[in-house]
């Protein structure tokens, strides 16, 4: 079947380049200050502009000094990132294979496997509904393949509407959680869809130490605010670690 092709193809090329990007780091077998998946809700709502600027935003985040000066500032001076993508029926795929970023280098590494990447990303085929509790069961079972150790476990729920399909979030959310999976949101919403949607998030979606849901009201600050709250997280975790 054409789909099984396309899935064992594209299997072997994220495992060659999560291979790659092992072998770039130094410090590929030690452990982590933290572990995030960020999940990439893909479903109709979400179109190829829109999709476009989540990436690039991401990037932003990843190459910015202030991000690689938190990431140097942890214990370790090192965390792990993956990244995932979702929507309904079971389609999903998995743009970033588990990578550690301790240098600027490791993080122009990810970018750049993420713009490579890009053109494929907007024009995959994904299921119209948005299935939230698949999204987080998505980014679940990668944080179970990370191949390193980390005392901190986050999942970034990226999105711009609510379920529509699939079973409640919750169920998906609580099993997250007692693995002591921290999950947070980054949700698009505009005028009364604000307090609907960040309701639907906090209730429904976000959970564990710390858990926050960050808005945003346009896509000209997305980018601003991805990095936000990857800041706020290392910053979060770095607190706790003192106090501990």
């Amino acid at each position: 079947m054409p789909w099984i092709h396309g899935g064992l193809k594209r299997l072997v090329q994220l495992a060659a380049a999560g291979l790659v990007l092992g072998l770039c780091n130094a410090a590929a077998a030690a452990p982590v200050d933290m572990a995030i998946v960020v999940s990439f809700d893909r479903s109709e709502s979400v179109d190829q502009q829109d999709a476009k600027i989540q990436i690039d935003g991401l990037i932003f985040a990843l190459r910015h000094p202030k991000f690689l000066t938190a990431v140097q500032s942890g214990r370790l001076g090192r965390i792990a990132v993956s990244v995932v993508t979702w929507s309904s029926f079971g389609k999903h795929d998995v743009i970033l294979p588990w990578t550690q970023i301790a240098t600027g280098a490791d993080a122009e590494r990810a970018s750049t496997v993420l713009l490579r990447d890009l053109d494929r990303q907007l024009t995959a085929v994904h299921g119209s509904q948005t299935d939230v509790a698949f999204g987080i069961h998505i980014a679940t079972k990668q944080l179970e393949v990370l191949p390193w150790e980390t005392d901190r476990q986050l999942i970034n729920m990226v999105g711009d509407g609510r379920s529509n399909i699939g079973q409640v979030a919750v169920v998906d959310r609580d099993v997250a959680l007692d693995r002591g999976i921290t999950i947070n949101a980054l949700i698009s919403a505009q005028g009364s869809a604000i307090r609907v949607l960040s309701a639907y998030f906090r209730e429904e979606v976000i959970g564990g130490p710390s858990a926050f849901v960050q808005i945003t009201k346009n896509n000209g600050d997305f980018a601003q605010a991805m990095l936000r709250k990857m800041l706020l997280e290392m910053s979060q975790h770095q607190a706790s670690r003192r106090r501990g």
